[in-house]
């Protein structure tokens, strides 16, 4: 009993990580509003109960409430907005700065929000593995074994989004004695992913062996069979795998054939869990559409011209990248792509993207902050509170497949995967080897004008499809792909909050210093293609 109760101890306090600090005796503070072992043990529905809220913890942070996308979505030049919420103003401002990692930032929770929001769901799911271990039997063999599989399943994405956002962590899973545990060390981002990866590889090998379903209603909040729990997990170690790289070259050393076998043993249907009001929502997609005053759609933020410049049939994207930044204005686009534009002209909404000439942001934070078109594939009236919210895609997989068949030389392979979203959603006439059509409004278009190459096809479509459906991932992207702004912070560094607790020095990272991203060379293939640099 004694070994339980200091479990919770030092459990209750993980999000905060204090169990570095002080003795096991020290770290004795009970939270009555965290799971803890000690009830998990008693009673074997509560490690069933702990397992089935847990995802309601890790959704937020995962890409769909405030904090970090709006950060990371205004760092990549994915959606452009001029204010200050969420971190998004200074981390998007030009040229870049370091972060402000003090504990006293008012913008704190852009590196507090993920880091104790990921640490929470650790922490319920731990309490229930670890009763499981026990030999704890949640009514009978199939019940304990879902749990068991679901919990090591969110285990592991929490920790492996630690290794996407942070330079480093800890890491504490169910199997510490965390009794004897007083000083731990902390992983870099490349060993913290890898152990979500083997995380959720127990998943898998769990599920494999029992038979189970999923109801619609808490757990992953969508109805699912074993089998596509499984192809859900094995989709989340390809973002992982891929994801994880900091630079050009960390994203051409991914395992690509292990990518293939993960998204070749991933979904078949989007993963969109249901939205409950006031239980689980997607505040990102709220507020990447929201119309509060007629006339002002996307007011809050708007699809930047670096995410959909590329689709110009004009050169009014090539004379905006060309304009000095403080000259920078609102302009607009003609193109073939009917996710953008409608068939009525350029004044016309696309399926995804609309045209609106209005300059929502102030002036004083750079008019090169301004666009005119605005969002609506998701997120519109209350549809980001109910109904399906659209999580991880087909399309996505399709797309990193596509990708690493390029990087592995089978280019060709890579061309129908590309075109299944450009042709049924784009209405784009298809891309070959060489690239779209080299014909006048070619989809996309390069810096200089030309038609773009098969890679650029890739990168664009990846991008379009991408909007609005995570907050982090245009991100992860960028930084693989060297497309980040010159001197972009790479991750985010452990909160100074947390610093300050462990009685460690205050660091960051970007604005020229260290964690800073190289001058972007978005146009350079990873191998040799037509039209490539």
């Amino acid at each position: 009993m004694q070994t339980t109760q200091n479990r919770f101890r030092v459990l209750a306090l993980l999000p905060l990580l204090a169990l570095s600090l002080t003795s096991c005796q020290e770290l004795a503070v009970t939270n009555p509003n965290l799971p803890d072992a000690l009830r998990a043990t008693q009673q074997p529905t509560a490690s069933e109960t702990f397992v089935a809220s847990a995802f309601r913890t890790w959704w937020p942070v995962g890409g769909h409430d405030d904090y970090p996308s709006w950060a990371f979505s205004t760092m990549a030049m994915e959606v452009t907005s001029g204010f200050a919420d969420f971190g998004q103003l200074e981390l998007s401002a030009f040229p870049r700065s370091a972060w402000n990692n003090s504990p006293v930032n008012a913008r704190r929770q852009v590196t507090e929000g993920p880091w104790y929001g990921l640490y929470r769901t650790i922490s319920s799911v731990n309490d229930a593995l670890f009763a499981v271990d026990r030999g704890v039997l949640v009514v009978d063999t199939l019940r304990t074994m879902r749990t068991k599989a679901v919990g090591k399943f969110l285990q592991g994405i929490s920790y492996g989004y630690l290794g996407l956002y942070f330079d480093k962590a800890f890491i504490v899973d169910e199997k510490v004695d965390l009794d004897t545990l007083t000083n731990p060390q902390y992983k870099t981002y490349k060993e913290v992913t890898a152990a979500g990866i083997a995380q959720i590889d127990t998943a898998i090998a769990v599920a494999s062996k029992y038979n189970f379903s999923l109801p619609l209603d808490g757990w992953l909040y969508t109805s699912m069979t074993r089998d596509q729990f499984v192809q859900l997990a094995n989709s989340f170690v390809a973002r992982l795998l891929v994801y994880n790289a900091r630079s050009r070259a960390e994203r051409a050393a991914v395992n690509w054939n292990e990518v293939i076998k993960r998204v070749d043993a991933g979904i078949k249907t989007d993963f969109a869990p249901s939205a409950q009001s006031t239980i689980l929502w997607d505040d990102w997609k709220r507020l990447v559409a929201r119309l509060r005053t007629q006339g002002r759609p996307s007011d809050f933020g708007r699809p930047a011209y670096d995410l959909i410049g590329p689709a110009d049939s004009t050169n009014g994207y090539l004379n905006w990248v060309n304009t000095p930044l403080t000259s920078r204005a609102g302009f607009q686009m003609v193109t073939k792509d009917r996710r953008i534009q409608g068939t009525g002209g350029p004044s016309s909404a696309g399926t995804y993207v609309g045209y609106n000439k209005n300059d929502i942001f102030t002036a004083s934070r750079g008019t090169w902050r301004f666009s005119w078109y605005f969002y609506q594939r998701n997120g519109t009236s209350t549809t980001w509170e109910s109904g399906p919210q659209v999580a991880l895609t087909v399309t996505e997989m399709d797309l990193l497949k596509a990708e690493a068949l390029i990087r592995l030389g089978r280019a060709a392979e890579a061309v129908p995967l590309i075109n299944k979203s450009r042709v049924a959603n784009g209405q784009l006439p298809p891309v070959t080897v060489d690239g779209p059509p080299d014909t006048p409004g070619c989809v996309p278009r390069k810096l200089n004008g030309a038609c773009g190459s098969l890679w650029d096809a890739l990168r664009y479509e990846k991008g379009i499809e991408g909007l609005g459906v995570s907050g982090v991932i245009r991100f992860m992207d960028a930084r693989g792909w060297q497309m980040l702004p010159e001197n972009t912070l790479i991750h985010l560094p452990v909160p100074g909050r947390e610093l300050g607790v462990l009685k460690q020095p205050l660091y960051t990272f970007g604005g020229g210093g260290e964690g800073s991203a190289p001058v972007p060379s978005p146009e350079t293939c990873p191998v040799a293609l037509a039209r490539c640099p």
